[in-house]
């Protein structure tokens, strides 16, 4: 369960987003629902799923 989108997502897609939190990918590589979030960066680094 994702707690950006609030819905269950594919691992890959959470991996996308997570690199993109991280800055190591652009917000180009992530859905256009994810970055209209203003703080899914913040939301991201603290999911329980979120990898160091």
């Amino acid at each position: 369960m994702c707690p950006i989108l609030k819905k269950q997502i594919d691992d890959t897609v959470c991996y996308d987003i997570h690199m993109n939190v991280e800055g190591l990918l652009p917000d180009w590589g992530v859905p256009k629902e994810v970055v209209c979030i203003p703080d899914y960066k913040r939301i991201c680094l603290e999911c329980k799923n979120h990898k160091e």
